[in-house]
């Protein structure tokens, strides 16, 4: 049985979990000083900008760039839900809806799966993997068809003039 990060700190007694989450971060390398990084490779991988994200539109196209960068965030780092809020704007029930929206939506919506996993496609491997626990993807070679193969894309042929 795999544990995620919360099962594991359920674990730990409370006064020993601040401890518990530096270990965690040091042995997994995780980055979480900040969500910069994810937040340009959401908006780059969804075309959507960095302020639309953040802001409070509601096109189909900026709000899922919203639920996957909050998700992300709280399931590849060790950010509370009202950090992940801060992020973005928003307050902490934002954040679980989009949370529970998205996982749902993973599940029943066979349109969003496939954008969801092009996305998870171009995270580095941990990241995969700990997201592909998250949506209970229990075939971690799903994403090889997915990936972008660098030997089939071809270059344009030279127009000659």
């Amino acid at each position: 049985m795999r544990y995620t990060f919360k099962d594991l700190v359920d674990m730990v007694p409370p006064a020993k979990r601040a401890d518990f989450t530096k270990v965690y971060e040091y042995i997994h390398k995780m980055e979480d000083a900040d969500g910069d990084e994810l937040l340009q490779k959401v908006s780059k991988h969804f075309i959507v900008a960095t302020s639309d994200i953040k802001s409070d539109k509601r096109l189909a196209d900026i709000v899922l760039a919203r639920q996957v960068f909050m998700t992300t965030v709280k399931v590849c780092t060790t950010k509370t839900l009202a950090e992940v809020a801060r992020l973005i704007n928003k307050d902490h029930a934002t954040v679980c809806h989009a949370i529970k929206t998205l996982k749902r939506d993973y599940e029943f919506n066979a349109v969003r799966r496939n954008k969801i996993r092009h996305f998870i496609a171009d995270l580095d491997p941990a990241k995969q993997e700990l997201l592909l626990d998250f949506f209970n993807e229990r075939n971690p070679d799903i994403l090889t068809t997915y990936a972008i193969d660098v030997d089939r894309v071809a270059t344009p042929p030279d127009s000659e003039a």
